[in-house]
């Protein structure tokens, strides 16, 4: 592939990952809402309360990337971004926070295997990546999948069906639900 069309590739891949990013924080915002509504419906069908941890839910996805190719972009950032890197440098205290920020972004995105968040923070510091992988298109092609899985997962389940269902349809959706889940009988009692 030449150049330029690896190029406008990535590119398309990484606006594709950025608008994914966006629409599973929509999505996971969404979610929350509809499992409010779920619980305060089902909430008596179950005997013990739901000890899902929220954090579950917005967990990011993990990626299949190799941790060697991420450590050694973060390794990068953290030259420019650890904290302890950054106590004698004249930097304002802005400054400072939004180095930390990065850097603590950044090895969340390296625990979770993000490549392209890894990238986007390198990028925005003006670190070149170039001698660890040129063509990323692969990972970037992982990224899409696992956004794009992760946001599926939540529009499959009960709380999400329960929260788009309308009205007129809710008694029809619930009977499916707890029958679904063996809890038909408990309805009628």
């Amino acid at each position: 592939m030449n150049d330029k069309l690896l190029e406008l590739k990535r590119k398309r891949l990484q606006q594709q990952v950025l608008y994914l990013r966006t629409e599973l924080e929509e999505t996971e915002w969404i979610f929350q809402e509809c499992l409010k509504n779920f619980d305060v419906e089902f909430r008596q069908y179950f005997k013990e309360p739901n000890k899902k941890n929220k954090s579950d839910v917005s967990k990011p996805p993990e990626y299949d990337i190799p941790a060697t190719d991420v450590n050694s972009v973060f390794k990068k950032i953290a030259k420019e971004t650890h904290p302890d890197k950054l106590i004698n440098q004249n930097i304002s205290d802005e400054e400072y926070d939004a180095k930390v920020d990065m850097y603590k972004e950044a090895q969340l995105s390296v625990k979770n295997r993000d490549w392209s968040k890894v990238v986007e923070i390198a990028k925005e510091l003006g670190i070149d990546i170039s001698d660890i992988k040129n063509d990323d298109s692969e990972y970037l092609e992982e990224s899409v999948k696992r956004l794009t899985q992760k946001i599926k997962q939540l529009k499959l389940t009960y709380a999400w069906k329960w929260g788009h269902t309308h009205d007129q349809e809710k008694e029809i959706v619930k009977g499916m639900i707890l029958q679904s889940l063996g809890l038909e009988q408990m309805k009628e009692n």
